[in-house]
């Protein structure tokens, strides 16, 4: 028996915050258009059960579209049962068409479990109520193989969002199916079982970079699971340092050689690390244009100047009077006030600053 669990789809996102107006809608219909290619794989592998742990949806009341696509999909395969357990971004519930006979909830008054032969998934939705009682709630038959189904972070305590691990060993837990976390994550409850985040289908912003997919379970005589990477595009978070470059040809093409074995369908965060010349400038602007041939890409200037204080003894310019002064201040230490002599620099000649 062939198992997806996935968890933070996060249908009808607003990425305007995140990306420009056209790329903002085109990454809302990608988003969508991986859930399906995800319930298609499904399909095609004769998966039996997608396992759908929390936060389908990124808000409460979603829009109709989002709504309208995500039922759609579940009552046009039939033969796949979809296990959907509300999280926290769609912690009111919701389920709007419970007439669908393989779409399966949950509920946050008791454990439900769903039984597949010697395979059972449980259970609960989350709430202040019942976030540090269900523990000693749960009752599983260990002579099954025992799916859990939960939202929450794995914590050392107990809480809303939160799922302390220590207090679900030796309960016969085979495999806990997290969502909450966006990144593909996987430990030990105890000797018998696991505990993992399948993370989100598609990285919506800067902060979900990184492969991202869903977990296919596969389950014979006993449980075993892999990650399938599945997004459309990644979002690369690429550090470079440019301390060898003399100006901004060498740093473009330091830039270049760094991201050259990355996708071109894939979107590139890129910092800009290291010391440079004092008189070197670096354009940011000029370097992301220089990379147009990736989907999107976004560089942060976030290189220190290599300066001498010593070199402007007597240049009565303001940037030497502000250099003497930084460098004369006994508040700060030395890297406090390269920090400070490169934020003013920047800011002297006009540049936009994001520290």
């Amino acid at each position: 028996m062939k198992i997806i669990h996935c968890a933070d789809i996060h249908l009808g996102s607003k990425l305007a915050s995140k990306f420009p107006g056209n790329i903002s809608d085109e990454r809302k219909r990608e988003v969508l258009d991986t859930f399906s290619r995800m319930v298609d794989y499904a399909k095609k592998n004769q998966v039996k059960v997608i396992m759908l742990s929390g936060d389908v949806f990124d808000k409460d009341k979603p829009a109709k579209k989002d709504k309208t696509f995500f039922y759609s999909a579940i009552k046009n395969n039939p033969e796949i049962d979809f296990l959907y357990l509300n999280g926290n971004h769609d912690k009111e519930g919701s389920y709007t068409d419970n007439d669908i006979p393989n779409l399966k909830t949950f509920s946050k008054d008791d454990f439900i479990s769903y039984a597949y032969g010697d395979v059972v998934i449980t259970g609960i939705e989350m709430n202040e109520d019942n976030a540090k009682a269900y523990y000693s709630k749960l009752m599983l038959d260990d002579k099954k193989i025992n799916i859990l189904m939960l939202h929450g972070d794995v914590s050392d305590s107990v809480g809303m969002d939160k799922v302390k691990i220590s207090e679900l060993r030796d309960k016969g837990i085979d495999y806990l199916a997290l969502g909450h976390i966006h990144s593909y994550k996987t430990g030990k409850i105890d000797d018998r079982g696991v505990w993992a985040f399948s993370g989100c289908l598609e990285g919506r912003g800067f902060d979900e970079c990184g492969e991202k997919g869903f977990i296919l379970v596969d389950v014979t005589d006993k449980l075993s699971f892999s990650f399938v990477p599945f997004a459309k595009r990644t979002i690369h978070d690429i550090n470079v340092d440019i301390t060898s470059a003399s100006d901004l040809y060498e740093a473009q093409r330091i830039v270049h050689s760094k991201v050259d074995p990355v996708s071109r369908e894939d979107i590139l965060n890129i910092t800009l690390k290291g010391d440079v010349p004092v008189d070197t400038e670096i354009d940011e602007k000029y370097i992301e244009n220089s990379l147009s041939d990736f989907y999107f890409v976004r560089v942060k200037n976030k290189t220190s100047v290599k300066i001498n204080a010593s070199d402007y003894t007597d240049d009565r310019s303001l940037i030497g009077e502000f250099i003497r002064a930084v460098s004369d201040n006994g508040e700060y230490n030395d890297e406090e006030k390269k920090d400070i002599i490169t934020l003013g620099l920047r800011l002297l000649s006009g540049k936009e600053v994001d520290r």
